[in-house]
């Protein structure tokens, strides 16, 4: 099952593959797993990953949020 099926709503498609994206560059881990979808496997659907990668996730979507809403405005 994907998670932008049934995880994530309000959400569109194309912001969560964006998304995963960012997440996938800044996590080895997540890129040598190939994305964030639910595979229903604890060795793989809970990677360690370091907490500055999970800082960096953050301030990836945050700047995506602010971007998307800057488009919304204008």
């Amino acid at each position: 099952m994907k998670y932008e099926d049934s995880r994530v709503k309000g959400i569109g498609k194309n912001t969560l593959r964006e998304l995963e994206q960012l997440a996938m560059k800044a996590s080895y881990a997540l890129r040598l797993r190939g994305g964030i979808d639910v595979r229903g496997n604890d060795d793989i659907d809970f990677p360690e990953v370091h907490v500055y990668s999970i800082q960096a996730m953050l301030e990836y979507a945050y700047r995506l949020g602010r971007e998307d809403a800057v488009e919304a405005e204008a």
